[in-house]
């Protein structure tokens, strides 16, 4: 089980990544999926739109950067792969307990 913290962040990255699909894709699907892998958890979300050059600049990375922000809080990571026309995939990833902060504070 996740707690409130963790919870919370995987919902606001599913919330952006979500919006961003809705305003930039042109997706016909999406697909998400969360599972336990040892000590963390993997959250993927994918959808089959239009893409982008993710090695390009972005006008306006925010979104991006604010998922990246609420993984990188929990010590996670949320690669994004995307090319133009194969639609774009984001895997955030997280420790599911807080043994992270535990560490970190030792």
């Amino acid at each position: 089980m996740l707690d409130k913290e963790r919870a919370i962040a995987l919902f606001r990255v599913v919330q952006e990544a979500l919006t961003n699909v809705a305003r930039y894709a042109g997706a016909t699907a999406v697909t998400i999926s969360l599972e336990q892998i040892g000590p963390h958890r993997r959250l993927e979300i994918r959808n089959d739109g239009r893409g982008f050059d993710s090695s390009a600049p972005r006008a306006r990375p925010f979104g991006l950067v604010g998922m990246r922000a609420h993984a990188l809080m929990l010590g996670g990571e949320i690669p994004l792969h995307s090319a133009p026309v194969s639609g774009t995939s984001i895997a955030a990833r997280i420790r599911a307990d807080d043994e992270a902060h535990h560490q970190a504070g030792a």
